[in-house]
């Protein structure tokens, strides 16, 4: 039976309902908070033993050991909700958290009984509901979202909390919200985001009706039996793993696993009890005719009276919900709000619905949930937490939201939410609705105009419509920022693609309320706008589709568990009209369209010549708004196709007088030919210098060659190894002259890579000469350390990450070297002598480091490799210059690439896409001359190999017309074999 007298006013149910709280608050405050024993239907449970705690997943210090949960439902008393936890104290963080408990109520219908609170410290259980300090506060923890719902929260503050410490508490909360009429829904997750130690959810079940149970994302099974005390539902497991959610996962997504239980068996029972709480809402007094009246006599058009109807309830009757007691799911009645001038969601709509009524109009409540899916969850009471309305006219159906603010327009304009499924409300409703409603009245349509002059850089001008919920959202910020903190918002933005600009004009917006749009309208200087190329010969300046490249961000992880959400539904346009000051411009027109089950995204490059006008348009439509997992990998290709198309490159070559050039007296010098020699000059100063030196012939008094552990290995790196070759060879000299053999220490040092073990005998040896106890690493270790010195030497000599190969094999060396030093002692003569920084080391190290910086370089791809590579290895800042020198375009992917250059890619490369083969070359005069020719254009592809070392293959590219280019192909490690296996397998591929 329903507990809502229809011939009570609901403003005095609501006056009652406050004022039981206001009293049950006050009582509670002043009264000692209710201990007492565990309730005799409750299957008590012990702490669980355990030596292991899973330090790596814990979060927060805690390592939860029990999560007991326990209900009674019976018909003749409330329902009785028993809880049970001990959480373990691991660190001090633990101590910080969980020394404070927050326990909440509503007190207007429940009560709150404490039956244990202790802490276990070393198998002694100390009790604490004596020392505890307890206080019973109302928090509103949602006022900041304007809900007030009146729960108290038993605060409970722990003393004398250590780390090592288990904190044991149990309660009891008794009763349930009236609104419900008896109606029993529970729902319980069986999994976290931490490890539980042991779970144990127990549903004694005392009523007539059968109770409906569902699992969802896990392999726990319900044990039901029936007992003396009830029909008992049981879920119990042990050692719970912590399961982590993907990051930007969508909001209704969870990985972890839950149990329902309802006693209703249809979505048409939850009809039936929640179409009374509105019917006996929706009622109109004569405010709410007159309201009526005036739409009426203002708008007499239908259509226009929904739209009036809907802005008034949206506008200005503002959200706050007084949600005390029954009044969470209980609406006021409509004449109430609309006195009120405020009301949360279902308020909302029932004023909403009251005016549609009287103007002649069908529609009802729908309850949806904006945070999970419903598709396959069980019917129950408290499957949804927002209220919107569903109205149909003229033939179709419309889902209005009465919460929404700033939706100008008509209701075919305006954006009508989708939150996958809803519950109607009305007579014969047995079933959830699919919303799917129409969104193709929304989108961002930009109109950037770009007039650039050589002089005065250029003016940006960016006209900007927007529609549907993208109007309404620009609508909201525009009245929270004000207008002058959003022209602010809006040039930092453009500062990161152009630092220089400024405003010129404040930014404009102008309403078109009969289709729901906004126009914005920006006017910029942008006195910097050219830039000069790195090699000071030519001016750029790029244009960046900014609307849409955000939504073409590649993510940083390769691969997901949980789905991804996507903005959805989105509809944006971007045109950049690029107005050229001169007459010698030219592009070739072009169009790349990547469509796929998440996006459509097209480029349109076109150029009118008359005009001497670039036109770029660029468009990104949404299709979904979420990834699954097992099509990530496809989504993650589908934006790799998009990288080249994320901004557009323009560049001039410098003319005299443009911009300052000037040549500095060095700059004829800085060619390969001077460096060499000047190389060569300082390497054999190096040689004369330790020829010179009388140390070096000196005899000391050393063991073995001892050196400082940081000269060793500063010398090793930037010598490349030969310093390497030197100690060693060292260190086998002084073994000679020890032991009188007739080793060949010069053969050591020069292949030392096979001696590291060899050195290691003679080293222990006379270690177990001096000493009683070994300084030297055990053999099993040293055989170990061998074969990685040995390893690490061979990597480095095939080039593949060579200065790494020559850190670690310089790491590797010093248990030997340590040793040695060991031995000499620190007042060791010798070991001063050796470990001295002299000038011949100095400018060895000066000459070493460009090496090695070069080395490092070409190996990540920042500096020309001696071998071909693969495209992917190129930097963007390579391929930006590829493509505004016009040697590729937006969307071709090389594939390899080499280049013959000394210090920068930009001056010589050659390669090949999935379309077309190209080379280029710096000239004397410095200017760059390029060839390119497509697949479809080459009537054949010679090759003269080359087998010298460190010499170039050529590759001959003759085209139709009988014209032909050459690429030079390095053939170190026999990569140039790759470069033109694949090249010719593309040729005939397009042939």
């Amino acid at each position: 039976m329903p507990v809502v007298n229809s011939k009570t006013p609901n403003w005095l149910n609501s006056f009652f309902a406050f004022f039981c709280l206001i009293q049950a608050h006050l009582c509670l405050a002043e009264s000692d908070i209710n201990v007492a024993p565990y309730p005799n239907w409750v299957t008590p449970q012990a702490l669980p033993k355990t030596d292991d705690i899973p330090l790596d997943h814990i979060q927060n210090g805690v390592h939860y050991l029990l999560v007991d949960a326990q209900i009674s439902v019976n018909p003749k008393q409330e329902p009785h909700y028993f809880y049970h936890y001990a959480e373990h104290i691991v660190n001090q963080a633990g101590v910080e958290g969980s020394s404070q408990l927050n326990l909440d109520y509503d007190p207007s219908y429940q009560q709150i009984v404490l039956h244990d609170l202790r802490i276990v410290r070393e198998s002694e259980a100390i009790d604490k509901t004596k020392t505890a300090l307890m206080k019973l506060i109302q928090r509103e923890e949602d006022m900041d979202d304007l809900i007030y719902n009146g729960r108290t929260t038993l605060n409970i503050i722990l003393d004398d909390v250590r780390i090592g410490d288990t904190i044991e508490y149990s309660y009891s909360i008794i009763g349930m919200n009236p609104v419900f009429q008896g109606i029993f829904a529970y729902r319980h997750n069986v999994n976290w985001a931490v490890p539980v130690e042991q779970l144990y959810l127990r549903l004694l079940w005392n009523k007539p009706s059968k109770l409906q149970y569902q699992l969802e994302k896990t392999n726990i099974n319900v044990t039901h039996t029936n007992t003396t005390k009830g029909s008992e539902y049981v879920i119990q497991a042990n050692q719970l793993p912590s399961i982590q959610i993907d990051e930007g996962a969508p909001s209704w997504f969870s990985p972890w696993g839950r149990v329902y239980f309802s006693e209703l068996k249809s979505w048409g029972d939850v009809v039936n009890w929640s179409e009374e709480l509105y019917t006996n809402a929706i009622k109109a007094d004569s405010n709410t005719n007159q309201l009526i009246t005036d739409i009426k006599n203002k708008h007499p058009e239908k259509d226009a009276q929904i739209s009036a109807a809907l802005r008034f309830v949206q506008d200005e009757v503002r959200y706050l919900g007084i949600e005390l007691g029954q009044n969470s799911h209980l609406p006021n009645a409509a004449h109430e709000t609309l006195q009120n001038r405020y009301g949360d969601c279902k308020d909302k709509a029932v004023l909403l619905l009251t005016l549609l009524e009287g103007l002649g109009v069908e529609a009802s409540p729908a309850l949806v949930n904006t945070e999970e899916k419903l598709d396959n969850v069980l019917p129950s009471i408290h499957a949804f937490n927002h209220v919107i309305t569903y109205m149909e006219h003229n033939d179709k159906g419309y889902w209005l939201d009465p919460t929404r603010t700033y939706q100008h327009g008509s209701i075919d304009t305006i954006h009508q939410p989708d939150f996958g499924h809803a519950l109607i409300l009305k007579t014969g409703s047995k079933d959830l609705t699919p919303m799917q409603p129409d969104q193709s009245m929304h989108g961002t349509f930009v109109k950037d105009t770009f007039t650039l002059s050589s002089e005065h850089g250029a003016s940006f001008t960016s006209i900007t419509d927007f529609y549907g919920w993208n109007a309404e959202r620009e609508r909201s910020r525009l009245e929270e920022q004000g207008r002058d903190k959003f022209q602010e918002n809006y040039l930092e933005f453009f500062k990161s693609y152009y630092p220089s600009i400024n405003t010129e004009k404040l930014i404009e917006h102008n309403e078109r309320p009969l289709y729901n749009a906004l126009t914005s309208t920006e006017n910029y200087k942008i006195p910097d706008f050219w830039q000069e190329s790195q090699d000071k010969q030519r001016i750029e300046g790029d244009f960046h589709p900014n609307l849409i490249s955000p939504y073409l961000k590649v993510p940083d992880e390769l691969e997901r568990s949980h789905p991804l959400y996507l903005t959805h539904p989105l509809h944006l346009e971007q045109t950049i009209t690029v107005n050229f000051e001169k007459d010698d411009w030219n592009f070739n027109n072009e169009y790349f369209a990547e469509r796929n089950p998440f996006f459509t995204f097209t480029t349109d490059i076109k150029f009118v010549p008359e005009n001497q006008q670039l036109i770029l348009t660029y468009g990104y439509q949404s299709k979904t708004d979420t990834v699954l997992p097992e099509d990530y990998p496809e989504y993650l290709q589908a934006l790799k196709n998009t990288a080249n198309y994320k901004y557009f490159g323009i560049q001039r070559p410098i003319v005299s007088g443009q911009t300052s050039t000037e040549a500095t007296w060095y700059s004829a010098y800085l060619t390969p030919t001077y460096v060499i020699i000047a190389y060569l000059l300082l390497y054999v100063l190096i040689l004369v210098l330790w020829l010179l030196d009388k140390d070096r012939k000196a005899k000391g008094d050393s063991i073995f060659y001892p050196v400082s552990a940081t000269k060793l290995t500063i010398m090793w790196v930037l010598t490349f190894g030969f310093y390497g070759a030197f100690w060693f060879y060292r260190n086998f000299r002084y073994i000679k002259e020890i032991e009188n053999n007739a080793s060949m220490p010069v053969a050591r040092g020069i292949f030392f890579s096979f001696w590291y073990y060899s050195l290691w005998q003679k080293l222990k040896e006379d270690c177990d000469e001096r000493f009683t106890c070994s300084h030297l690493p055990s053999r099993s270790i040293v055989t170990v350390l061998a074969v990685a010195f040995f390893a690490s030497i061979f990597v480095g000599n095939a080039d593949v990450l060579m200065v790494p190969s020559l850190l670690v094999s310089a790491a590797l060396v010093l248990p030997l070297a340590n040793y040695i030093q060991f031995v000499n002692g620190q007042d060791s003569a010798s070991l001063k002598t050796n470990s001295k920084w002299k000038i011949r080391h100095i400018l060895l190290a000066i000459l070493s480091l460009p090496l090695c910086v070069l080395s490092v370089g070409s190996e990540i791809g920042f500096l020309p490799s001696e071998s071909v590579i693969k495209g992917d290895k190129l930097w963007s800042s390579d391929i930006t210059t590829m493509q505004r020198r016009g040697i590729i375009s937006p969307g071709d992917t090389i594939e390899y690439f080499y280049s013959d250059a000394f210090l920068t890619i930009g001056d010589d490369g050659n390669g090949f896409t999935q379309r077309h083969v190209f080379s280029y070359w710096k000239n004397e005069d410095g200017s760059v001359e390029q060839q390119l020719a497509e697949y479809s254009h080459i009537q054949d592809i010679q090759i003269q190999w080359n087998t010298e070392f460190a010499g170039n293959s050529i590759v001959t590219i003759v085209r139709e017309d009988g014209s032909q280019f050459l690429l030079f192909v390095a053939n170190a490690e026999r990569k140039d074999k790759v470069f033109v296996k694949k090249l010719k397998a593309n040729w005939i591929r397009y042939r």
